[in-house]
C-alpha cells in the first residue's frame, strides 16, 4: 500500500510539472515562434504552430470560464494588450506641481495657481512647493496674499524652513514706500519674531543643520527696517544675534547695517536735519568698530569690497572726524596713501571700482580736490593694462569724479586744470579704443566738467580740443573770415556726440572769458554752425543753461559790434540772436542753478583751520581707551 501511494504521489508532481510547462511554452511561442522560423528552419516550423494552436485553445477556454485561474488570465490579457484596470494611475509629483504653479503663475492666473495648490492631494504637496507659491505672489506684488498663504501653509501642518523665510523677507524688502504699506511692516516684525523661534527650535534639535542656521532672513529683515526709517530696531536685532558661530554677524549683516545708515544720512540731508546726519555717521563708525570685534572672535570673517564701500559712504556725510575715519579705512584695507606717506607696492585686493567711486565720492564731499586727483591718478598709474581685471578698475564714473575734482581746484584760481582735465579725457578715450572699454567712454556731463574747468580757467584753446574730442567737429580750423563751416571727423558710432545747449554756454563763456576779440569770433562761428537759435527753442534743456547761453550770446554780439568789421549777413544773423535771447532770459527768470555750478573751494584759511580741529579731536580720542 506505501508503495502504491509513493507511485500515485509521484504521478501527480509530473502531471504538475507537465502542467507548468505546457503554460510556459503557452507564453513564450507567440514571441519566439518567428525566431525559431529564422534560426532554427523549418524543422521546428511545425512544433511552434502545434504550441500557437495550443495557446489559441487555451485562450478560448479562458475566455469561456474555464479551469485558469485569475492570475493565469490577467497575464494573457496582459500580453495580449488588454490591460484594461490593471496598471496603476500616476500619481502627482511635487516638482510637477511646481512646474503647472509656474505655468500659470507666467500666464497672470495667480487666481487660479493658489485655487490648484489647494484642491490637490496632501501627498503633492511640500514646502518646496508652498514656497515657490510665496514667490510667485510675492513677485506680482501681492503682499498681503502671500503673508496669507504663509499663515495657511503652517494650518495645513507645513513648517516653514529657513527659505520660507528668507523668500517672504526678501520679497517685503523690495518695498520703497513704506508708509503705504504700513501692514506689511506688522507682517516683517511677525516674521522675524517666527524666525527666533525656528532657529531656537532648529539649535535645540538640529544643532548641526547649518543649512538652516541662515542670515539671509536676518539681512533682509535689516534692509526693511532702514528703508522704513525704524533704526533703533536694527540695533536692536543686532544685539540679540549670536557673537559667535554661524549665528553670528556677518559681511552681510553689516553691510545691510550701513547701507541703512546711508539711507538715514539722505533722509536727513533732504529734511535739513544736521544733527540727525552727523548721529547716523557716528553709528557708522560705531558698526565699524563693532566688526573689527566680530573678526578677531571669527577667523573666518573676511571684509569685501563691498562692505567697505558701502563703510565708506555711510562715513562720508559725517563729521570732519568720522570723514577721518574713513581715510584711515582707505589706508588701512585699500592701500591708498595721501601725499608724503608711503606708497604701496601694489594695489589692494579690496581696490575695486566701488571703493575707488567712495573713495573718490569722500575726497569731493570733504572738498579736498587734490587729494581726489592725487588718489586717482595713483591708481591710473599702477594699473596693469596686460592683465584684464585691473582694466576694469576705472570707467567712467571715476573720470568724472575726477573731472569734478579739477573743476573745484580751477575756481580756487589754479591755472593748470584745465590741460589735466583734457590728459584725463584723452586718456580714457584712448585706451577706451585700445582695449575695447565701452565703460571707460567719456559721457556728456564728464565733458561738460572739463569745459567748465576750462571756463573757470579762461583757457580757451584747451576748450576747443576738448570740444573737437567730444563732438569729432574740426573747430581748430576756424580762421579768421570765418567763411567755411568747419568739418567732423567720421568715428565709430556713439564717439561722436551731439552739441548741446551745456556745451555752448561754456564755450561762449571760456571765450568771454579769455577776454579776446579773437576768441569770441572763433565762438560766434561754431555758434553759427550748431544753429544756436534751436539750441535755445529746445525746452528739454535746463533753463538755467538756455539762460546763461542767452547772456552770453547777447555779451558776444556786443563785443563783436564795439570791434566792428561784421557783414550785413552777420549783422541781419546775430540780430536775431539776439531777439531770440531777451525772450529766452524772460522765460527763464528765476531758473535755479545746478548744484555743479554753485561748488566753489573754501579758503585756504577754513580748510587749515578744519585740518587742523580734525587732528586736535583725533589725538584727544587716541589718549581715551575704547
Amino acid at each position: 500500500m506505501i508503495l502504491s501511494q509513493g507511485r500515485r504521489t509521484a504521478r501527480n508532481v509530473t502531471l504538475k510539472l507537465k502542467h507548468n510547462n505546457r503554460w510556459r511554452s503557452i507564453g513564450s511561442g507567440i514571441t519566439i515562434g518567428s525566431n525559431l522560423e529564422r534560426k532554427q528552419g523549418p524543422s521546428l516550423l511545425g512544433r511552434a504552430s502545434e504550441r500557437h494552436s495550443t495557446h489559441q485553445g487555451h485562450l478560448d477556454e479562458a475566455r469561456a470560464g474555464g479551469p485558469s485561474n485569475f492570475r493565469s488570465r490577467a497575464q494573457l490579457d496582459k500580453r495580449q494588450g488588454n490591460g484594461e484596470g490593471v496598471q496603476k494611475k500616476r500619481l502627482l509629483k511635487p516638482y510637477d506641481l511646481s512646474i503647472q504653479l509656474k505655468r500659470l503663475c507666467s500666464e497672470g492666473d495667480l487666481d487660479g495657481a493658489i485655487e490648484r495648490l489647494k484642491s490637490t492631494p496632501r501627498d503633492a504637496q511640500n514646502i518646496a512647493v508652498w514656497n515657490t507659491m510665496i514667490s510667485e505672489c510675492l513677485s506680482a506684488e501681492r503682499y498681503q496674499l502671500s503673508y496669507d498663504l504663509f499663515v495657511d501653509m503652517k494650518r495645513r501642518g507645513f513648517s516653514p524652513n529657513s527659505i520660507t523665510f528668507s523668500t517672504m523677507l526678501s520679497g517685503i524688502s523690495l518695498i520703497k514706500d513704506w508708509p503705504k504699506y504700513s501692514k506689511q511692516l506688522q507682517n516683517a516684525h511677525s516674521l522675524y519674531e517666527s524666525y527666533l523661534k525656528h532657529l531656537e527650535s532648529i539649535k535645540f534639535h538640529e544643532a548641526d543643520n547649518l543649512k538652516e542656521l541662515s542670515l539671509q532672513p536676518l539681512v533682509a529683515y535689516i534692509q526693511i527696517l532702514g528703508d522704513a526709517g525704524d533704526y533703533h530696531k536694527i540695533f536692536d536685532v543686532y544685539f540679540a544675534m549670536d557673537q559667535e558661530g554661524p549665528l553670528a554677524p556677518d559681511r552681510f549683516v553689516f553691510t545691510a547695517m550701513f547701507k541703512a545708515i546711508s539711507a538715514r544720512q539722505r533722509r536727513s540731508v533732504i529734511g535739513g536735519e544736521t544733527s540727525t546726519r552727523n548721529d547716523a555717521a557716528s553709528d557708522a563708525k560705531h558698526v565699524w568698530i563693532q566688526m573689527e570685534k566680530v573678526m578677531q572672535r571669527n577667523p573666518d570673517f573676511f571684509l569685501d569690497p563691498g562692505l567697505i564701500a558701502t563703510a565708506i559712504r555711510a562715513l562720508t556725510r559725517g563729521s570732519p572726524n568720522d570723514q577721518s575715519f574713513a581715510f584711515t579705512i582707505i589706508h588701512d584695507q585699500l592701500g591708498l596713501s595721501k601725499p608724503g606717506e608711503d606708497m604701496p607696492k601694489r594695489l589692494s585686493n579690496n581696490l575695486n571700482a566701488w571703493t575707488l567711486d567712495a573713495t573718490l565720492q569722500l575726497c569731493n564731499s570733504m572738498q579736498k580736490h587734490r587729494l581726489a586727483v592725487h588718489f586717482a591718478r595713483q591708481v591710473m598709474d599702477k594699473i596693469n593694462w596686460d592683465k584684464v581685471w585691473m582694466r576694469y578698475l576705472i570707467d567712467s564714473n571715476h573720470i568724472h569724479k575726477l573731472l569734478r575734482a579739477y573743476a573745484g581746484l580751477a575756481s580756487l584760481g589754479s591755472l593748470n586744470e584745465s590741460h589735466e582735465a583734457l590728459e584725463a579725457l584723452e586718456w580714457s578715450v584712448q585706451n577706451d579704443v585700445i582695449y575695447h572699454l565701452p565703460k571707460l567712454t567719456p559721457t556728456a556731463q564728464s565733458y561738460h566738467l572739463a569745459l567748465m574747468t576750462c571756463c573757470r580757467s579762461a583757457d580757451w584753446p584747451t576748450a576747443v580740443r576738448v570740444y573737437e574730442l567730444m563732438t569729432g567737429v574740426e573747430a581748430s580750423q576756424f580762421q579768421s573770415g570765418g567763411s567755411r563751416s568747419p568739418t567732423v571727423k567720421k568715428r565709430s558710432k556713439g564717439k561722436n556726440l551731439p552739441t548741446d545747449t551745456e556745451t555752448m554756454s561754456f564755450l561762449l563763456r571760456t571765450a568771454l572769458a579769455a577776454n579776446n576779440i579773437t576768441h569770441i569770433r572763433h565762438a560766434m562761428w561754431l555758434v553759427d554752425f550748431t544753429r544756436v537759435d534751436e539750441l535755445l527753442s529746445d525746452e528739454h534743456t535746463a533753463a538755467f543753461y538756455r539762460s546763461k547761453l542767452a547772456s552770453t550770446l547777447m555779451e558776444a554780439t556786443k563785443r563783436l559790434q564795439e570791434a566792428g568789421g561784421l557783414t550785413q549777413e552777420q549783422e541781419r544773423t546775430w540780430s536775431s540772436y539776439r531777439s531770440l535771447a531777451r525772450q529766452i532770459l524772460k522765460s527763464t527768470r528765476g531758473s535755479p542753478t545746478p548744484g555743479v555750478e554753485e561748488e566753489r573751494l573754501g579758503n585756504i584759511r577754513t580748510l587749515v583751520d578744519m585740518d587742523n580741529y580734525v587732528a586736535f579731536e583725533m589725538a584727544s580720542r587716541s589718549t581715551k581707551s575704547r
